[in-house]
């Protein structure tokens, strides 16, 4: 150990301007050591799944911009090292929902919480409903006639946005699709890469060039001049094995790229709904406020301004205008975020965003194929299984790659001509020329850890493949009970339920305007019928919503 006062190194000591520079050296180096984040290991990265949390958190600022990594992770059956699965997450905005009480006593209809425990596809948050609270006329009259179910039939305008347009505009503008097209042309520049021969090497050389001149007591020479040319063999047709290896890579990537599409046009699906069912809700608020106010207006015509009675009837009539009023505003907003939601996806700008209106119905009653029919073309029409087959391939590929690795190029080498100058022993040149070649002997490394790599990865690859088909047929099954279990709800509701309210609101509004019952009694029996009302509107949206799930499990578009 050495002692105080001494320096550390054993070299001879220089003077202060070569001490400061290799200070500085040391500095800048600690500084950046200090700077740069430890790399994680793979197995203590959170990539917010079950997995373990990591002990010590490092910042993970994802990949480089501009950098030449896929932008859709490792391709199927690419020969690289790693655990985790390719993340791919794009994909438009966030829509953020008003939160608005529901009215009555539950807080919630019995079958919106059915469809928020609902087996099958994950569905979004509930969209806001409007409150509508009871109403109350002048005793004597009927203050509310029988439901008003057309709203939810509503279409939209005659020149609003349809679902088919949308789609169109989100393949042509929408920015996330423009910039993982670029992998394409990306991919397809790897196969000229792959392609390309090695190129031959050209050799000049001089030789037996004396120190002065050759003489009887040195001698040497003569002087040789050579032109050497050598041009690689490819003997186990590497150029071959790698262009096919890029050739299934990029049939790959066109298939997760496919997927990204078909994701994305499922995004879309559902923000299109979303909207539809946003702007019903903002339609019935609009509706509420305008019946309230109305009502307002006639309880303070009609009743006597001198009686108790009229003056409660007015002040609790003015308390639903504004509570009404209220659930105007967040169903608007929530209206605005879904068309900030769908903007995002078709690349929409934000000047004309809030014209974005939907157009169509959410009745559609084309029956889809039977489950087994469904699953059988989900699994040969979706994208990913497509990738995940062409990983195959590429895994095979890359075997035979690995295999035409072993053996290194011959270099066949030519030498068209080479000088003599006989001119100090007063002779003519002469020339000549030679051949050979250059092989390496395979005797110690023929590859064998990257052959046996390659082989355990098809296997891999081969598996991966089988584990997708099943969640697949899973994802499938999952999407065709959600549909037939929203229409078994719907139909119950509309068939059942909505008649049955019907009859007995127009029942109990007779006994109210005769005075049979008290006023608690009818508001009870209208919060009833405004809860079976939203919650219709519900089940109609998310029927719909699982026809559109279903196309994105299925890979094709079966239903409208």
């Amino acid at each position: 150990m050495p002692g105080r006062g001494r320096p550390l190194c054993t070299e001879p000591a220089a003077g202060p301007g070569a001490v400061r520079p290799v200070l500085f050296v040391f500095l800048v180096v600690g500084v950046l050591a200090t700077l740069a984040p430890a790399p994680a290991a793979r197995g203590q990265q959170s990539d917010g799944s079950a997995r373990s949390s990591p002990i010590i958190e490092f910042p993970n600022l994802g990949p480089v911009p501009g950098g030449t990594e896929s932008a859709l992770g490792t391709g199927p059956g690419e020969l690289q090292a790693g655990m985790e699965p390719p993340n791919v997450g794009i994909l438009g905005g966030r829509r953020r929902n008003a939160r608005t009480p529901r009215q009555g006593k539950t807080g919630r209809s019995g079958l919106t919480a059915a469809a928020g425990r609902a087996t099958g596809m994950t569905l979004p948050e509930p969209l806001p409903q409007p409150v509508t609270p009871p109403s109350t006329g002048a005793r004597g009259t009927a203050p509310v006639g029988p439901l008003d179910l057309s709203l939810a039939d509503e279409e939209g305008p005659a020149d609003g946005l349809t679902l088919d347009a949308a789609i169109e505009r989100m393949m042509a503008a929408n920015l996330d699709i423009q910039a993982l097209r670029h992998e394409l042309p990306q991919a397809d520049a790897d196969i000229v890469t792959a392609g390309l021969r090695t190129n031959p090497l050209i050799y000049l050389d001089g030789q037996f060039i004396p120190y002065g001149s050759f003489t009887d007591a040195t001698p040497g020479g003569p002087t040789q001049y050579d032109v050497n040319i050598t041009y690689p063999v490819d003997v186990s047709h590497k150029r071959q094995s790698r262009t096919v290896v890029a050739r299934m890579a990029r049939t790959a990537l066109e298939a997760q790229f496919q997927d990204v599409v078909r994701r994305q046009i499922g995004n879309v699906g559902n923000a299109f709904i979303t909207l539809q069912g946003a702007r019903l809700a903002m339609l019935s608020a609009e509706a509420a406020v305008k019946r309230h106010r109305a009502q307002l207006a006639e309880a303070r015509r009609t009743g006597r301004p001198d009686a108790p009675q009229t003056a409660d009837l007015v002040e609790h009539e003015a308390f639903l205008v504004e509570q009404a009023t209220l659930a105007l505003i967040d169903t608007t907003e929530a209206f605005e975020d879904a068309q900030e939601s769908l903007a995002v996806l078709l690349n929409e700008p934000p000047e004309t965003t809030g014209l974005l209106q939907p157009r169509g119905s959410l009745r559609h009653d084309i029956r889809p194929p039977s489950v087994e029919e469904l699953t059988s073309v989900a699994l040969k029409c979706r994208p990913d299984i497509r990738s995940m087959r062409a990983g195959v391939s590429r895994a095979n590929a890359e075997v035979a790659l690995q295999r035409a690795n072993r053996f290194d190029d011959i270099y066949l080498f030519y030498d068209p001509i080479t000088i003599q100058d006989n001119r100090p022993i007063h002779a003519p040149n002469s020339r000549s020329w030679a051949v050979g070649v250059t092989f390496a002997l395979p005797i110690y490394n023929r590859n064998q850890g990257n052959i046996a790599r390659a082989i355990s990865n098809v296997q891999q690859t081969r598996q991966e493949l089988s584990s997708m088909e099943r969640r697949v047929t899973s994802e499938v099954r999952l999407a065709e009970r959600e549909y037939q279990t929203s229409k078994r709800a719907l139909e119950q509701i509309e068939k059942t339920m909505l008649p049955q309210l019907q009859s007995s609101l127009r029942r109990r509004a007779e006994q109210f305007a005769k005075g049979d019952i008290s006023l608690e009694d009818y508001q009870s029996h209208v919060e009833e019928s405004t809860e079976v009302a939203q919650s219709h509107r519900d089940a109609l949206i998310r029927h719909r919503r699982s026809m559109v799930d279903l196309n994105t499990a299925v890979g094709l578009r079966v239903l409208p």
